[in-house]
């Protein structure tokens, strides 16, 4: 009875013999699995999949970054490009270089907010405990650009000159879905179709609205030569009515005038933002990905473009 007692003593100093040391190896193999910095250890997130991309800079100096949940690790990408970015729809590339485009991964000692990244020299406070450099690697950014003439005319998907879609019935290089003067006679779209965009308006009667018609009020001049050489038939009447000479056909006074007015539209444009085959250094260490998902912003670029479309030769 008291062998057996001591076996079973022995068995059980053995098996808590044999789990102190698994842990101790478990703890060893944890702690040079752990990012060191001059002896401390320092245990990284990367974790920015709730983190929202945000951007900063411009042409010349293009920041974008994500701060993650803990406010103390951030990602940031730098494109040194001089080109204005998000104007037109289109994927571009770009390689990371250790001068002009980079990624940089930062833990610091505490919270970080955009203005580190939005300030021409960042603060000295909150200050950077480790840092990871990116040079390898490309960066692409795909761009979404929506374009509108604000017109009231419900775009259609077609190339048919004669409809609110991709075609381009004045030929000006402007498709007809944000050319803010379809038929190129110099009167704006808006101020053609009236007061119901369903039911445009046909001053001549003849099956084409006015917003598509070169000839208004079907008296044989074209509509832009009815502004006594200016670029404004809207405003020029030579009528005690009042009525523009170009939808009164009973006028016909005719100067040629073969140049567009200047046009405008809207746009708003939508990014996002991927690396390919990104390599981060610290030292000896490496944080390699295939492809890191930066993420995307909407609306980044919005405004109103401004052009004079040159006059076609035929």
């Amino acid at each position: 009875m008291v062998v057996l007692e001591k076996n079973v003593f022995l068995c059980a100093m053995s098996n808590i013999l044999v789990r102190f040391r698994l842990l101790f190896w478990a703890f060893i193999l944890g702690f040079f699995s752990w990012s060191c910095n001059d002896g401390d250890v320092i245990v990284t997130s990367f974790d920015f999949d709730d983190s929202t991309l945000q951007d900063c800079g411009e042409a010349g100096g293009y920041v974008f970054f994500k701060i993650n949940s803990g406010s103390t690790e951030t990602i940031s990408l730098r494109l040194g490009t001089s080109d204005q970015l998000f104007l037109e729809s289109g994927t571009r590339t770009f390689t990371l270089d250790a001068s002009t485009n980079f990624v940089n991964y930062r833990i610091f000692n505490s919270t970080v907010t955009n203005t580190y990244f939005c300030n021409e020299v960042p603060p000295s406070d909150p200050s950077i405990s480790i840092e990871y450099f990116g040079n390898a690697g490309t960066a692409s950014l795909t761009t979404v650009t929506g374009l509108d003439d604000d017109d009231s005319i419900v775009f259609v998907a077609s190339e048919d000159n004669m409809e609110e879609g991709t075609g381009d019935l004045d030929n000006d290089g402007i498709p007809n879905f944000y050319d803010n003067d379809d038929d190129g006679d110099n009167v704006p779209t808006a101020s053609e179709i009236g007061g119901d965009p369903d039911n445009p308006r046909d001053t001549d009667g003849d099956g084409t609205p006015d917003y598509l018609d070169i000839d208004d009020d079907g008296d044989g001049v074209l509509t832009r030569y009815e502004a006594n050489g200016t670029l404004d038939p809207l405003s020029y009447s030579t009528d005690t009515s009042g009525v523009p000479n170009y939808l009164n056909d009973n006028i016909s006074d005719s100067v040629v005038v073969d140049q567009f007015r200047e046009h405008s539209y809207n746009f708003n444009s939508n990014m996002t933002l991927l690396i390919n085959n990104l390599i981060l250094v610290n030292g000896d260490e490496q944080i390699t990905f295939e492809t890191f998902d930066m993420g995307n912003i909407d609306d980044i670029l919005t405004g109103i473009i401004t052009v004079t479309p040159d006059f076609p030769e035929n």
